[in-house]
Formats: structure tokens, C-alpha cells, sequence
């Protein structure tokens, strides 16, 4: 595995819940917004479950990436959603990624998804 953002949002277009927590540490900190974060990769990929239950589909339109530090990654993206009525909306959201080793042990998602659900 390789510290590889793009990759990573790749498997989540694919909505493959499975796969985005392989690249995540065991004990991982997952944030969405303004929802309370959830920790472990369990609780995340219940979490990721359920909201890919809520949508039809994503791209994420990766903008700008920074390494902020040796461990943070911070990018710029352009996620669009496709909503269950075949509808998309596309909204812009800020990831900061905190990485242990390879994986991310910390997933800060800066968002507001109320243009989707409206």
C-alpha cells in the first residue's frame, strides 16, 4: 500500500466501503461534516454504508493536494453526487488526511451536503 489519496477516492467512486477501509488504520478517526466522528474502521464502514445508501453515485474532482506535513495531506476537491432521482449536484469540500505510515489514522471532511438532500 502507498500513501495515495487519489487511489483511495477512486475506490470510494466505486462505492466500495470494503476497500476505502483497507486504507485506513485500525483505530482510525472518520469525520463527515459536521456528523460526529466515528472511530475504528467498523464504525466507519457502517458509516460509508449507510450514506452510500443515500446516494446513486459520486465522482470526487480532485482540485488541489498539499502536503502540509511529512503525515498531512489537505485537498482541494469537487465532489459531485448523483441522488437517487438520477439528479447531480456537485459541492466543494476541503479533506484533511493525517497519515500512520501508509494509511490515514485521521479523515477530517469539510462539507456541506445540504445542495444534495434539497
Amino acid at each position: 500500500m502507498s500513501r495515495d489519496a487519489r487511489a483511495i477516492f477512486a475506490t470510494i467512486d466505486r462505492l466500495d466501503a470494503d476497500g476505502f477501509v483497507g486504507a485506513l488504520t485500525p483505530d482510525v478517526r472518520f469525520r463527515f461534516g459536521n456528523a460526529e466522528p466515528v472511530v475504528g474502521t467498523d464504525a466507519v464502514r457502517d458509516a460509508v454504508t449507510g450514506f452510500f445508501g443515500t446516494i446513486a453515485g459520486l465522482t470526487h474532482h480532485v482540485r488541489e493536494v498539499w502536503d502540509a506535513a511529512p503525515d498531512v495531506t489537505v485537498m482541494q476537491i469537487d465532489t459531485e453526487y448523483v441522488r437517487t432521482d438520477g439528479k447531480h449536484v456537485t459541492v466543494p469540500n476541503l479533506d484533511v488526511l493525517r497519515w500512520h505510515g501508509d494509511r490515514v489514522a485521521d479523515w477530517q471532511i469539510y462539507i456541506d451536503l445540504t445542495p444534495v438532500f434539497s
